[in-house]
């Protein structure tokens, strides 16, 4: 080879190697984002979470990561939706109905916490794969900045706890000092079965019971069993009054800037979550009742029908206010 051909050579070789360097604009670096919750580590929020973002890395190949800050360590909910809007931070996990703490008024999304609103486990399902549920969380979305990614699993029966009261009706439970959430159809909810509700923050309740500020509490057995409740409650009720479950949402302006193949990484995650966490949920829920039993919580069969009769009344006083007018029977009326 000759001199002149050789320095072509060398000079064709030095501009592959700097177009080698230069980064192409087309492959992202890698992104850390941020995920709250606010329940505490080996929970259901916690383990959802885990599967998830362990997904997500799955199927982006390790472009995206997800570091998860739970306890509520970045706020309660309400604290991390509003964060969460702002661009803060960029997923929240929690109950999917959660999406009520940024939903416009009236917020529709309280329709789904009264009691016994779903007949079956069938039902719900059905709902969340109603367009009525995309068309709520759509104006969630909208209001919110944000955007639904996916339900991540089923909670476990919730279970009324007291620590001096066997409830078998809803005349039992006056005079019951009972923990609710700041939400008004929980408060609501429990005036209208007999009991005084008083708002307690997710992260005091164990302190709140320990100290006799309140004398009970409704959870998911799961959530029951986690928290240690059955050191400092007595009596266990199962009403399995409301089916819900977990979702998670990521700002809106952090999703639109991945490209489409990223978003379907997340959405094949989250429903690949939702089915392991559902079956682990109905694996688990046994086991921490009998737990629970061993630990000395007596397990109580509540009347449920009774209960139920007053749950089917009070929600249409609301219709038009807490929520939009008819949704309530539109959701029943679904198959």
């Amino acid at each position: 080879m000759n001199r002149k051909a050789l320095l072509i050579v060398s000079v064709f070789g030095f501009f592959t190697l700097c177009l080698l360097l230069v980064p192409n604009p087309s492959m992202s670096a890698q992104v850390t984002l941020k995920l709250a919750h606010v329940a505490p580590p080996n929970t259901t929020y916690d383990n959802a979470a885990l599967k998830f973002a362990e997904g997500v890395s799955k199927y982006t190949k390790g472009k995206v990561e997800i570091k998860i800050y739970g306890s509520a360590q970045l706020g309660g909910t309400g604290q991390q939706f509003a964060q969460l809007k702002a661009g803060a931070i960029d997923m929240v996990l929690s109950d999917y109905f959660a999406a009520a703490m940024l939903e416009p008024q009236p917020k529709n999304f309280f329709v789904t916490l009264t009691p016994y609103l779903f007949k079956s486990k069938d039902h719900f399902r059905a709902y969340l794969k109603s367009d009525l549920f995309h068309k709520m969380m759509e104006r969630a979305e909208q209001a919110g900045n944000i955007k639904f990614v996916g339900y991540l699993g089923d909670r476990s029966p919730r279970m009324l706890t007291t620590s001096k009261t066997k409830v078998i009706t809803p005349a039992d439970c006056k005079g019951i000092k009972l923990r609710v959430p700041p939400v008004p159809v929980y408060v609501e909810t429990w005036k209208q079965w007999g009991a005084t509700p008083t708002p307690v923050a997710a992260k005091d309740i164990y302190t709140s019971l320990k100290s006799g500020l309140v004398d009970g509490q409704d959870q998911t057995i799961l959530a029951i069993w986690d928290a240690k409740y059955y050191e400092v409650q007595k009596y266990g009720m199962i009403l399995d009054h409301i089916l819900n479950g977990m979702g998670t949402w990521i700002n809106k302006d952090r999703w639109n800037s991945f490209d489409a193949e990223t978003q379907a990484a997340f959405l094949k995650s989250a429903e690949e979550t939702d089915a392991f966490m559902s079956k682990e949920v109905e694996r688990l829920t046994p086991i921490a009742l009998k737990n629970l039993e061993k630990a000395g919580i007596i397990i109580v069969n509540p009347d449920i029908q009774a209960f139920r009769e007053i749950a089917e009344k009070w929600p249409l006083e609301y219709d038009g206010k807490w929520w939009e007018k008819g949704l309530y029977e539109k959701i029943r009326a679904l198959q």
